[in-house]
């Protein structure tokens, strides 16, 4: 059996799921749908947001010369979609530089003990392996 694909009409953005081609005929605008270039199963996990987005992209990039450039000074000046996909980068290198701080201060302290044990100016006995230094 063959496995669904998801199709869409670039006239109108409707979509349905459908096993074959031939039968991949919008019911509102009655012209031959598009597949997509994603397989069902990935298109199920998106969000209705996610869903949306990638019909409008899929049915600009199928649409004449003409609406492309009259779309375009709209991307390269949309600056709240661009400020935001800087707060959300932002938000992403702030995790990660804190994760790689705590790793470095780790480091720091367990390369410290060692120098410490290795000049003998601290027992063997006062040295936990799970926790470093006793106090």
């Amino acid at each position: 059996m063959r496995e669904l694909s998801v199709y869409y009409c670039s006239k109108c953005g409707y979509y349905g799921y459908y096993q074959l081609q031939r039968n991949a005929v919008c019911p509102k605008c009655r012209v031959q749908m598009a597949p997509l270039s994603i397989s069902y199963q990935a298109f199920m996990d998106l969000s209705c947001e996610d869903r949306d987005e990638l019909l409008s992209q899929h049915i600009i990039d199928s649409s004449s010369p003409y609406v492309q450039r009259l779309l375009a000074p709209h991307k390269e000046n949309n600056s709240r979609e661009v400020i935001a996909r800087m707060g959300d980068r932002i938000t992403e290198l702030e995790i990660e530089n804190e994760k790689l701080n705590q790793t470095i201060e780790w480091m720091h302290q367990t390369i410290w003990e060692l120098v410490r044990k290795n000049k003998g100016m601290v027992p063997d006995d006062k040295i936990n392996p799970d926790q470093g230094i006793d106090p």
